[in-house]
C-alpha cells in the first residue's frame, strides 16, 4: 500500500466555497479511479501546521496504481484547480512501515 499525502496552503482570499469543492472534488477521486482504497480530506485544526490550511489523503493498492493517478484526466482536473488556489503545496508518498 502506498499513502499520498498533500498539504494545502490557500491563497489569501480563496472563498471557503472554493476551498470546499476542491476538497469534495479529491474525495471523488476514489470512486473515479481504479487503485484508490480510501481518499480523505480536511481543514487543519491544528496550531502547529506551519500555515497549512487543509490536507488530503489517498492510500493506494501500490506504487503502479499511485502512477497512474497522476496522469489521469480526473486527477489532472484536480490538480489544476487546486494549483490556481493554493499559496504552497507539500506532497508527501510513502509506503507504511509494517
Amino acid at each position: 500500500m502506498i499513502e499520498h499525502m498533500v498539504l494545502i496552503k490557500w491563497k489569501t482570499g480563496t472563498p471557503l466555497e472554493e476551498r470546499e469543492g476542491i476538497l469534495r472534488q479529491a474525495l471523488a477521486l476514489k470512486e473515479q479511479i481504479l487503485g484508490i482504497i480510501s481518499y480523505q480530506a480536511g481543514h487543519n485544526i491544528s496550531s502547529r501546521s506551519l500555515g497549512f490550511d487543509a490536507a488530503l489523503l489517498g492510500a493506494f493498492v501500490d506504487r503502479d496504481s499511485l502512477a497512474a493517478y497522476g496522469p489521469h484526466p480526473d486527477h489532472q482536473r484536480l490538480a489544476a484547480r487546486l494549483t490556481s488556489a493554493a499559496e504552497q503545496l507539500l506532497v508527501v508518498d510513502f509506503e507504511p512501515l509494517q
